[in-house]
């Protein structure tokens, strides 16, 4: 299907486990660091971090179907408001202890608190932009940024900001040809070491 047979619409409680399997499938190289032998586990805590970020991370998501069927093809989650970061945190640690234990719960929340970011009032955030594999090359990525950016207009922001890890040519490309520009750069001889990730670069669009 072209993006034209597709719709984009904001997302409902119902979607939120749709939403957590195309960012389990779309990060699964570096999640299998994060999450080791319980990978059956991520599905559950993606699902609650998701969830967490709608009630109280100040992030709305975007999900694009297609007319003819129900399947969620891709989401974006935008950050337009202030997070409550004390609840988003202490949600994120008792999933993660429940479903992984105490060694492997501090192990992952090192390797997720990568790349930082400060969040600026006069600016939206883009969490995270994830497509179905089979629903790729089809210009969903593209309607999905510009709805982002539609939500962030709306929001009274100026400005977008997201990051992509470097090595990811195909994202970094898509993101330029649409306005985006590098401002920083951010590195961790951590997620070097364990993910493979050489640096994140933090990209920003003027609305």
């Amino acid at each position: 299907m072209e993006a034209e047979q597709f719709t984009v619409r904001l997302a409902r409680h119902d979607d939120e486990q749709a939403i957590a399997a195309l960012v389990v499938e779309g990060f699964l190289d570096q999640f299998r660091h994060i999450f080791g032998g319980k990978m059956d586990r991520s599905l559950k805590v993606m699902e609650k971090w998701i969830s967490l970020e709608h009630v109280s991370g100040g992030v709305r998501s975007l999900v694009v179907e297609g007319y003819t069927n129900a399947e969620i093809a891709g989401s974006v989650g935008v950050r337009t408001e202030a997070s409550r970061e004390d609840i988003l945190a202490r949600g994120l640690w008792t999933a993660l202890t429940r479903n992984l234990g105490i060694l492997r719960a501090v192990w992952a929340t090192i390797l997720l608190s990568y790349p930082t970011y400060s969040s600026v009032t006069s600016e939206a955030y883009i969490e995270r932009l994830v497509i179905s594999p089979s629903f790729r090359r089809q210009g969903i990525a593209r309607r999905l940024l510009s709805a982002a950016e539609d939500l962030a207009r709306d929001a009274g922001k100026k400005t977008v900001g997201l990051h992509v890890t470097g090595s990811n040519l195909g994202a970094l490309r898509l993101y330029e040809a649409e306005g985006y520009m590098v401002v920083s750069r951010q590195r961790s001889l951590i997620a070097a070491w364990f993910m493979d990730i050489r640096e994140w670069l933090y990209l920003k669009k003027e609305l």
